[in-house]
């Protein structure tokens, strides 16, 4: 199991289960809108990474959650634009709040560590657990791969893994669909100087 670790040419592996803060961080920030417009249901769909996190999910969460990802979009904007030390500050304002509180946790068999802590409502978790999956990439070297898809209309935010840092999208569905249309449009030009 590889954890965001490699030096600067190495490819980086997501690891499901350890960075999952990092996905959830990412998947608040591109579903769930800051008026709370994306409702309960994509924020269940978020959190169902977690399956009793889902269950215990209401209506009254959703503007916390909100608020959150309010929150983690200005971090992964300030590292898009190569201002680690803004995220640094407003990743210690979350942690500060938010502050984790690591315990093991037996789950399907086996220990697990969490970060945050073990008893505590849905938003206060989901901070702790967020603010410290970031916290970590930060440290870890990694602010330089956060981009926004470049799909018209996307925008969406995603960790670029690959080893030489050269992806544009943030799914294969945003690639094939700008691909598609810049092949029409050379279609259109050979036709039109036919």
């Amino acid at each position: 199991m590889t954890v965001l670790n490699g030096e600067a040419g190495d490819q980086v592996r997501l690891d499901v289960w350890a960075d999952t803060g990092l996905l959830v961080a990412l998947d608040l920030v591109n579903r769930l809108h800051p008026d709370a417009s994306g409702g309960v249901a994509a924020l269940a769909d978020v959190l169902a990474v977690d399956p009793p996190s889902a269950a215990h999910l209401t209506a009254r969460d959703l503007p916390g959650f909100a608020e959150l990802a309010g929150e983690l979009r200005a971090v992964l904007d300030n590292l898009r634009a190569g201002d680690e030390d803004s995220a640094a500050v407003r990743l210690n304002t979350l942690l500060s709040a938010y502050p984790a509180h690591p315990h093991l946790a037996r789950e399907e068999g086996r220990w697990r560590l969490h970060h945050h802590p073990a008893e505590t409502s849905l938003v206060p978790m989901w901070s702790a657990i967020c603010a410290e999956a970031l916290a970590r990439f930060l440290a870890g070297g990694h602010a330089s791969r956060v981009g926004a898809c470049e799909a018209r209309g996307c925008g969406r935010l995603f960790v670029d893994t690959s080893r030489n840092r050269i992806r544009r999208f943030c799914s294969t569905a945003c690639q094939d669909r700008v691909k598609t249309a810049a092949a029409r449009r050379r279609g259109a030009a050979r036709n039109a100087q036919r």
